[in-house]
């Protein structure tokens, strides 16, 4: 053999599996090195954070931010507020998120800025607006448009961009949803006869859970508007004494909410069963409002998803008495059925979309009556 042959045959080129398993060896050799940097960095404490620069953690410091789960629980808008840049609060929390196994399933908040399109300025001013981005994803894009002057094609790439961000629409299977449910917290009605009937076993709880929206329905003096004054002070209840302590919303349509109602139901439970939560305090965790018309009804409910937004975790409960007395003596007549029964409808998909979103219960009251003519107002 010549010696250019040879030479041809030392500098042949490898095979494509030679090729492969020599990259796996230097992928796994880096996997190694880096896992090795890591472990040498022990996050104890703030100024152990890589990356946390002396500003950040000034500012910190400043907004009484001194340990690692107060910066893991503050919201990322909050921080912006204190005047730290969202990227640098995110990469910061990755870090963290990277080197602590405590907070290894910590999932970043989403806020309007991370979709495509949105910067600061828009997002500034849809937030002005009271949109956010759960709203976003459960408004319809007709409503998105007429609402927030937010073009069709602008809105599907925002929910597009925000799905896609979440990992897609994806099915689940009912077991799923079982153990979902199963882990919801509830509070009691207050009284045993109801948290007996309301107890689903397959679940383990009873009473009313967070999420779900129920009606209360009868004839007039039947005890409905009681059992939602009952609710806002069982909601707030620790979880011990069959509560979740949070907060309530009474929207009154009727001029049924009465303090001393509540005085006396509060009186009860402090006899019963010890609990030592002053009434004062206990009145400032009920927010309330009255509504005088059906498109005022419709408003604050809608504000509710703001409200819920900026206080987020902090309400259990919101209760409207009576849903439907308003559209019964503004939408008169067999004639306006059609039209009120739509807007009906569409302001029972927004109390849907609040106890979903935001993960509280919504306790409806309705009259019922035994003459139809009554109820349509005709005396025909």
């Amino acid at each position: 053999m010549s010696k250019k042959a040879e030479t041809k045959e030392e500098i042949a080129e490898p095979e494509a599996k030679e090729i492969e398993e020599y990259e796996e060896q230097l992928l796994e050799m880096a996997e190694q090195d880096s896992s090795k940097e890591t472990s040498k960095v022990e996050i104890k404490t703030l100024e152990d954070v890589p990356g946390l620069g002396k500003k950040t953690l000034e500012i910190l410091n400043d907004n009484n931010i001194t340990e690692i789960e107060q910066l893991m629980t503050t919201r990322l808008i909050e921080l912006q507020a204190m005047g730290i840049q969202r990227s640098i609060a995110k990469k910061v929390r990755e870090t963290i998120v990277e080197s602590i196994a405590k907070y290894k399933f910590f999932k970043e908040e989403i806020g309007l800025e991370d979709l495509p399109g949105i910067g600061k300025a828009t997002a500034d001013m849809l937030r002005e607006k009271g949109l956010n981005v759960y709203l976003l994803e459960t408004t319809p894009i007709r409503e998105l448009e007429e609402k927030y002057g937010i073009t069709s094609t602008a809105a599907k790439k925002y929910k597009d961009s925000l799905s896609e961000i979440r990992g897609g629409i994806e099915f689940v299977n009912a077991f799923e949803i079982m153990e979902k449910q199963k882990g919801s917290p509830a509070f009691t009605y207050g009284i045993k006869a109801l948290d007996a009937l309301t107890t689903i076993d397959e679940l383990g709880v009873a009473g009313v859970r967070l999420g779900e929206t129920i009606e209360l329905f009868g004839p007039f003096r039947s005890g409905k508007s009681q059992l939602c004054h009952q609710l806002c002070v069982t909601v707030q209840l620790p979880p011990e004494l069959g509560g979740v302590g949070k907060k309530a919303v009474f929207i009154d349509t009727e001029g049924t909410f009465s303090p001393s109602r509540i005085k006396a139901i509060h009186a009860k439970l402090q006899q019963d069963l010890g609990w030592e939560k002053n009434f004062e305090e206990f009145l400032r965790y009920i927010t309330y409002a009255r509504a005088y018309n059906s498109d005022h009804q419709m408003t604050l409910v809608e504000r509710l998803l703001e409200l819920f937004y900026n206080h987020k975790d902090e309400y259990g409960f919101v209760a409207l008495d009576s849903a439907t007395a308003h559209f019964r003596a503004e939408y008169a007549g067999r004639g306006t059925l059609a039209e009120r029964q739509q807007t009906i409808n569409y302001h029972l998909g927004i109390l849907g979309r609040l106890a979903d979103t935001y993960d509280v219960a919504v306790a409806i009251t309705n009259q019922v009556q035994s003459n139809p003519a009554a109820f349509f107002g005709d005396p025909t």
